[in-house]
């Protein structure tokens, strides 16, 4: 079993780490801004124990530490569902569905924090509401085609 310190060295330089260390240094998010202060701790779990970020957002401003302690969200997941989800390759909101990520709080809070996740890779960004006229036209032409 690692250290603390050997371990928090090596969860600096996961996918994980990394995702964290990027949103500290960005310091700031825009889409935070006006939001009531929230606090959010993940616990990332693997074989080798939990690994915890501590995430606090007042008005826009972003600051990571690797302490514990209460947080008005906490998410536990498994490390590699995390690092997923950092990525763009799972959804968070799917992986609390599928039961993935559990979330002990305010599930608000984690819902505002999944601004600053990726888009799935190679997506051009958000599309569009389909209306139900549209859904209605396209469904008349599947048949139309049958």
């Amino acid at each position: 079993m690692q250290s603390d310190e050997a371990r928090a060295r090596t969860a600096a330089t996961t996918v994980a780490g990394k995702f964290f260390d990027r949103l500290a240094a960005t310091g700031h998010v825009a889409t935070f801004e006006g939001h009531p202060p929230v606090t959010l701790r993940f616990d990332l779990i693997d074989g080798q124990g939990t690994d915890r970020w501590y995430v606090a957002v007042s008005n826009g401003d972003v600051n990571v530490t690797r302490r514990g302690g209460p947080a008005d969200a906490v998410a536990r997941l498994e490390r590699r569902h995390f690092e997923a989800i950092s990525t763009g390759r799972m959804n968070a909101q799917a992986a609390m569905l599928r039961g993935l990520l559990t979330c002990e709080g305010s599930v608000a809070a984690l819902v505002m924090f999944q601004r600053c996740l990726p888009s799935p890779p190679g997506s051009t960004g958000r599309i569009a509401p389909i209306s139900g006229a549209t859904v209605t036209a396209q469904k008349s032409r599947e048949g139309d085609a049958a």
